[in-house]
């Protein structure tokens, strides 16, 4: 019976003395590196002039519109939906509703 009871009364005093002792540990500060996905050779960024991108390339290209003014123009704002989904032209500018 006094085994048990000294046991209760130890198991009491350590999780009394428990939140002391987190209080005066060190803080643990987590750091993460950057890291980068490999790129297949083939796709790896070319130097020099950029071509015109073709239909559904989207690596070592340029947008057309930014290379001449010509083709789909780009709008200045997020129109609320995917382009897949929206058949009526939109403006450039965000309209003010």
């Amino acid at each position: 019976m006094n085994k048990i009871l000294l046991t209760g009364i130890a198991a009491a005093l350590a999780g009394l003395a428990m939140p002391a002792a987190a209080q005066t540990a060190p803080k643990i500060n987590y750091v993460s590196n950057e890291t980068a996905q490999p790129v297949p050779q083939d796709e790896q960024p070319k130097s020099g002039e950029l071509p015109i991108c073709k239909p559904k390339q989207e690596t070592n290209c340029i947008n057309s519109w930014e290379a001449n003014k010509t083709g789909n123009r780009p709008i200045n704002y997020w129109p609320g939906r995917p382009a897949s989904e929206i058949d009526e032209p939109l403006p450039l500018n965000e309209p003010k509703n």
